[in-house]
């Protein structure tokens, strides 16, 4: 049995409980891998790989960064270009876009042992000097006022009212949006809706 040593070296909070979800999948689908979290204090152990969120961070000091950088993952948002473009050009760390949703743990872990940089897809689009790839979403006229109303951050039962549906009509068009932008909860759309505003 192969063991993967993961350490957090921020607190623990809603990133990297999402992260160990998707090592939990990885490991319940790979026979034979496994994966645990190394304590802070008394690292006997050296990691496959270290966690650092900067979800929060709007300046950083390069130079202040944990060693080991090939091993090394950086949580970052869409919204910090400046902290993405400073991490691309001055430091060989891996990072991950908290806001994107087209990445595979199974890819951090692979470049994690190649000691390779991990860079997900909005952070190599920004790299690469693009706008983030967006395929166009085609709504249907209710669809696209229903989305309106979330953007404004209502409620299911308060779209009901505003468009005189029922609140089971309101949910079957919300999860065919849902399933038109490639996302599976409330939660995963509005990031989507935030991603979106901001290449505007």
């Amino acid at each position: 049995m192969y063991s993967y040593y993961v350490h957090y070296s921020s607190p623990r909070n809603i990133w990297s409980e999402a992260l160990s979800l998707g090592f939990d999948h990885l490991a319940a689908s790979n026979p034979g891998w496994c994966w645990s979290v190394l304590p802070s204090d008394g690292e006997s152990t050296p990691p496959n790989l270290s966690v650092l969120d900067l979800t929060a961070e709007l300046d950083i000091d390069i130079s202040a960064l944990p060693g080991s950088q090939g091993r090394l993952l950086v949580l970052v948002r869409a919204t910090q270009k400046r902290v993405i473009t400073a991490l691309l050009t001055q430091s060989r760390c891996s990072l991950l876009c908290v806001d994107d949703h087209q990445f595979e743990i199974k890819d951090i872990v692979d470049c994690s042992h190649r000691h390779k940089r991990f860079l997900s897809p909005f952070v190599r689009s920004l790299k690469e000097g693009q706008a983030p790839k967006t395929s166009p979403v085609s709504l249907t006229e209710t669809e696209s006022k229903i989305l309106a109303f979330i953007r404004d951050g209502k409620s299911g039962v308060e779209i009901s009212r505003s468009l005189f549906r029922s609140q089971k009509t309101i949910s079957s068009h919300k999860r065919n949006i849902m399933r038109k932008f490639g996302v599976s909860d409330d939660l995963a759309l509005k990031r989507k809706l935030q991603v979106q505003e901001m290449a505007i």
